[in-house]
C-alpha cells in the first residue's frame, strides 16, 4: 500500500458526521514524489461496488466512516462521506478535526499503471487502484489541508468563520452577533433556523473557495 496526500477542503463537518471535499489532488507532485494524472482511478472507481472506507491514518483497525459518493474532475477527485460517530474511533477522529489537530488527508492506493521521469525522478501514476481515504495529522501533499469546519452552533463559530475571511476581530464579532441574533430571531420554528444556518455554511464554504483563486 502507498500513501499520497491532496488538496483537501472540508466543505461540512457537523454533528451529523457529513464530511465532503477533494479526497485526491490531480497534477501535482507529493512530498513522495508521485503525481497522479487525472482520470487515473476511474478504472479502480467503477469497479467498486461498496463505499470507500474512511479511515483513521491509515489504521486498517480503525475505520471511522465511509466515503459513499465521488466524482472525477481535472483538478481532482471530490467525495462525500459520512463519519459513523456511534463509533469511539469516529468520534475521536470528529473531537481532532474540529481542534485542528487533523488537518489533512491521505489516500491509500497501489500503482497500476506509470513512468518515471528520469530527468525530474516524479513518477507519474496514470492508473491506481484506490484503496481508502484517511484523516491524518501529516499529509504527504503540502497543500492537503482542512481548511474549514462548517458547523455552526453559536455567535463564536459565526465569529471564527468571519476571522478566517480576513475580517479583524472587532468587525468579525459584531457581524457575527448579528447574525446569530438574526438566526435565533423566530428559534420556535427549527427548519427555518436550520435552512438558514445551512445557507451560511454554504456560502462560508464558497467564499472561502473564491478566496484561495
Amino acid at each position: 500500500m502507498e500513501y499520497a496526500g491532496s488538496t483537501l477542503e472540508i466543505k461540512e463537518l457537523g454533528q451529523t458526521g457529513a464530511i465532503e471535499g477533494l479526497l485526491a489532488g490531480f497534477g501535482d507532485v507529493d512530498h513522495g514524489g508521485d503525481r497522479l494524472a487525472p482520470g487515473c482511478l476511474t478504472k479502480s472507481l467503477a469497479a467498486r461496488t461498496t463505499p470507500l472506507p474512511m479511515l483513521l491514518c491509515h489504521d486498517h483497525k480503525k475505520p471511522i466512516g465511509s466515503w459513499h459518493e465521488w466524482q472525477e474532475q481535472a483538478d481532482g477527485l471530490y467525495v462525500k462521506g459520512t463519519l459513523a460517530l456511534e463509533t469511539r474511533d469516529a468520534q475521536e477522529a470528529h473531537a481532532l478535526a474540529k481542534s485542528g489537530a487533523l488537518t489533512g488527508l491521505s489516500i491509500g492506493w497501489k500503482p497500476r499503471d506509470g513512468m518515471i521521469d528520469r530527468k525530474s525522478g516524479v513518477r507519474n501514476i496514470t492508473s491506481a487502484d484506490l484503496h481508502e481515504g484517511s484523516l491524518v495529522p501529516c499529509p504527504m501533499h503540502g497543500r492537503t489541508r482542512i481548511t474549514s469546519i462548517k458547523e455552526i452552533c453559536g455567535a463564536r463559530d459565526l465569529e471564527e468563520m468571519f476571522r478566517e475571511f480576513g475580517h479583524s476581530g472587532r468587525k468579525a464579532k459584531h457581524a457575527a452577533s448579528a447574525a446569530w441574533k438574526a438566526l435565533n430571531d423566530n428559534s420556535d420554528d427549527t427548519a427555518e433556523l436550520a435552512e438558514l444556518a445551512a445557507i451560511i455554511g454554504k456560502s462560508a464554504a464558497r467564499l472561502s473557495t473564491l478566496e484561495r483563486k
